[in-house]
């Protein structure tokens, strides 16, 4: 073998040796590589996914505690606006502050009426009383929870049988307490 051989072998040899690992690398291993990126690339956005779930289920965690701390305003809410017109509450309520008002109910009404779509429990009474105490009642019925509204006032002198006049009024007061009505 001639030197010419050796080296045109050695040529041929490295040729071939540089021609199987371009097809290797462009067989094998580029896809693999890309594949890597592809990957790579999935799981940075899965993280970013994940990371943005972790955030939302913090907030709705959040949401979620905030909500039941407000059980109490709540409670008050449906206290000052119920749902249905709870007579019977008004009736205690407003007894309670005849009582230490140190006022007797004459006369109690209710009539429950619908007006400008609004469902309204309307409460008439009539009571005798010192200006005082019918100043201390009615700022007592101003401080309730519920939302009760003087709608109409009257108030006359008392006479008495020998036709004297005392310090003792005669009131005629109507009310007006709202409630919710979910059945319309």
């Amino acid at each position: 073998m001639t030197e010419t051989t050796k080296q045109n072998l050695s040529i041929l040899s490295i040729t071939l040796l540089i021609v199987a690992t371009i097809f290797l690398l462009a067989r094998f291993i580029k896809p693999s590589f890309d594949k890597t990126k592809e990957l790579t690339l999935e799981i940075k956005e899965t993280e970013e996914k994940i990371i943005l779930l972790q955030e939302y289920k913090v907030k709705s965690e959040s949401l979620i505690q905030s909500y039941l701390n407000l059980g109490d305003q709540v409670e008050n809410i449906n206290l000052a606006l119920p749902d249905n017109p709870q007579t019977a509450q008004v009736l205690a309520v407003l007894d309670i502050i005849s009582k230490n008002a140190g006022i007797s109910l004459n006369s109690l009404s209710f009539r429950e009426i619908a007006k400008d779509s609004q469902n309204h429990l309307e409460i008439k009474t009539r009571f005798s009383a010192t200006y005082e105490s019918a100043k201390a009642w009615i700022e007592e019925v101003e401080k309730e929870l519920r939302i009760i509204d003087l709608t109409k006032s009257n108030i006359k002198l008392s006479v008495s049988s020998k036709g004297t006049v005392s310090n003792i009024l005669e009131y005629n007061i109507t009310l007006l307490t709202y409630f919710l009505s979910y059945g319309d």
